[in-house]
């Protein structure tokens, strides 16, 4: 975070919590502060104690309206009093520092230049409206009765240096809010591209997603009604019917890791992906899903072995890590030719713990890329004609960054893949 944004936000308050007008009001706020600050040792240096006096107690209001409006929720008064306020003084000044032969003039265009950077719009004609009324009537006081208005300068040089001083505070303050006001918008504004463009994309990735489903959904939604169709309408011998539920069994599973990896990219895309991680034993936790896996590669008559010592301990989100070792389970049995076998294992020291998953393949080097992390329309068919959204490597690349982990992989140059999941192994080194 740069330092401004630093300043800004300490100053200002959060773009969460506060909208851009409040901020810019507290920002003027402490500008105002620091204005005052200087203006009144310089009032007493000049031989105008009751300026500077009038100057301590607008401090004080400044300070009061800060803390209530930055701190209490109080914006909408703090505004009213300020502006009011600031008037007021101004008003008071003219009469205390020789009205039109004094900067008091330069301060109202100030209190203007305020009103229109922290007040509403449709505010705007009440304020300035009463800001010219409040200058032609003190101007025409001071013509009809110039005795009201007396000079309080004892000498050339205070006034001119009292002008002086007062017109380079105003141009100061007038720059520092129209610089305020330019970064805030600025900031504002690249928020506002970024939010657009990351809607257009989740838009996009929501468009292909459902296409996807369109397709992938309705081939094995089919295949199943066509399954079931035969087994009610012909007379089938026992062997075929066993190949028809192994079938019914292989698409229907198929289709529900689809909808469970649909339903938890959806989950993470649309209200964030809530995580709460704890230290976990792995063969505890993993173990069911290796009998799980280890029943379906046996169709495939492909060997699975999970090989991790019983007191390994990883410091991760329970649901979190057993979505991704089953994707990474799933995709291994789905592109590994019967015969071939898969192996978890995992490997532990102080501060880290590396989950492989390695696979023999299908006979062909994989030539994979970075990309397969990626949501992609095009998804490759099993040894077994398996199809899939291509979300699952998705979501384990999110979940395991999420868990302040890593996520890769190497292809053996015969055939086979390993993939490596690295996460801490307690709450210290994460």
């Amino acid at each position: 975070m740069s330092f401004f944004r630093k300043v800004s936000e300490r100053v200002g308050g959060k773009r969460e919590h506060f909208p851009l007008t409040v901020r810019i009001f507290h920002s003027v706020l402490v500008i105002c502060m620091a204005a005052l600050v200087y203006n009144i040792p310089l009032n007493f240096m000049v031989g105008l104690p009751a300026v500077a006096i009038a100057s301590i107690v607008s401090l004080l209001l400044v300070i009061s309206l800060y803390y209530f409006s930055r701190y209490r929720d109080a914006t909408a008064p703090a505004r009213v009093i300020f502006c009011l306020a600031g008037t007021g003084l101004f008003i008071a000044n003219f009469f205390l520092n020789s009205g039109v032969d004094g900067p008091t003039g330069y301060f109202f265009i100030l209190i203007l230049v305020i009103i229109v950077a922290i007040m509403p719009v449709k505010q705007y004609p009440f304020w300035i409206i009463s800001n010219l009324l409040v200058v032609f009537t003190l101007h025409y006081i001071q013509y009809l009765y110039p005795d009201w208005v007396p000079f309080t300068y004892h000498n050339k040089a205070d006034r001119y240096l009292d002008m002086t001083s007062a017109y380079t505070t105003v141009v100061v303050i007038v720059l520092a809010c129209f610089y305020i006001i330019r970064r805030r918008y600025d900031a504002e504004r690249q928020q506002a591209q970024q939010t657009a463009a990351r809607l257009q994309e989740l838009d996009a990735e929501k468009n292909k997603l459902f296409s996807i489903i369109s397709h992938d959904l309705r081939s094995p939604l089919s295949l199943i009604q066509n399954y079931l169709e035969l087994l009610a309408e012909f007379d089938l011998s026992e062997s075929e019917r066993r190949d028809i539920k192994a079938q019914l069994l292989q698409s229907t599973r198929g289709t529900l890791d689809m909808v469970n990896n649909v339903l938890h990219w959806s989950t993470s895309q649309m209200s964030g992906a809530g995580i709460r991680k704890e230290n976990l034993a792995i063969a505890q936790l993993l173990e069911p899903q290796i009998q799980l896996f280890r029943a379906i590669a046996a169709r495939k008559q492909i060997e699975l072995d999970g090989v991790f010592a019983e007191s390994t301990m990883i410091y991760a989100n329970a649901d979190m890590l057993q979505l991704i070792i089953r994707n990474l389970l799933n995709n291994a049995i789905k592109f590994t030719s019967p015969g071939g076998n898969v192996r978890l294992s995992a490997n532990c020291n102080t501060e880290t713990c590396l989950l492989i998953v390695k696979d023999s393949g299908n006979g062909q080097p994989a030539g994979l890329s970075d990309a397969i992390f990626e949501f992609s329309s095009s998804t490759a068919k099993g040894t077994a004609n398996e199809s899939g959204v291509g979300l699952g490597l998705v979501l384990c690349r999110e979940y395991t960054t999420l868990m302040g982990g890593r996520i890769w992989f190497t292809c053996a140059p015969e055939s086979g893949t390993t993939f490596y999941v690295e996460l801490p192994v307690n709450s210290l080194a994460s």
